[in-house]
């Protein structure tokens, strides 16, 4: 074999090497660009459903939020109603007649009194209950209080001091007591 067909042999060999590397390459990299197109896919398959993850948490959060604050302004507005209902209830009762109203404090004297009592009324109830009037009342009881010449400031009924406690019995206080009682009650009647 000349020199020339050696060194052409040679170069033919080397170039049919190249391109064998070339070509194994070239499939190496045709291999690493389509596994990164499956983890490109892949991660943006995931985070599209951690985005579509997120908002449906996102929008139920919100729901719930919106549903909390739909509650607490519902219960706000029956609160309220209610508020309206008893302070009218309140007006009421001091709206009574001289004649009703003399009746109610001294039924609610004759049962709350204790022997020694001091009533403390409003103005009004001043106007229509006398100590001659209390003494009468109790007289069946054997009870005897004292009309004190304080005047509360109430919308109506009385305080019993006396006997180391004192007897809270004005409207207010009533209407309080009663409200807890009952508030549910009547709230299940209002509202359903």
């Amino acid at each position: 074999m000349s020199k020339q067909a050696i060194i052409d042999k040679i170069l033919e060999d080397a170039k049919e090497k190249a391109d064998a590397i070339v070509q194994e390459n070239r499939q190496k990299a045709d291999a690493i660009v389509a596994a990164a197109t499956e983890d490109r896919k892949r991660m943006l398959d995931e985070a599209e459903a951690a985005a579509i993850r997120e908002a449906n948490e996102t929008i139920a959060r919100s729901q719930t939020v919106a549903g909390l604050d739909a509650g607490k302004l519902s219960l706000g507005a029956k609160r309220e109603l209610l508020d309206r209902i008893f302070s009218r209830a309140l007006e009421k009762l001091a709206e009574l007649d001289d004649k009703t109203m003399k009746a109610l404090l001294l039924s609610m004297l004759t049962g709350a009194a204790e022997d020694g009592d001091v009533v403390i009324l409003n103005a009004r109830g001043h106007e229509l209950i006398t100590q001659e009037a209390a003494d009468k009342q109790l007289a069946k009881r054997k009870i005897k209080v004292t009309i004190s010449p304080e005047v509360g400031e109430f919308a109506g009924g009385m305080i019993l001091s006396g006997g180391g406690a004192d007897k809270n019995l004005t409207f207010e206080s009533e209407l309080a007591a009663l409200r807890d009682r009952s508030e549910a009650d009547i709230a299940k009647e209002i509202f359903g």
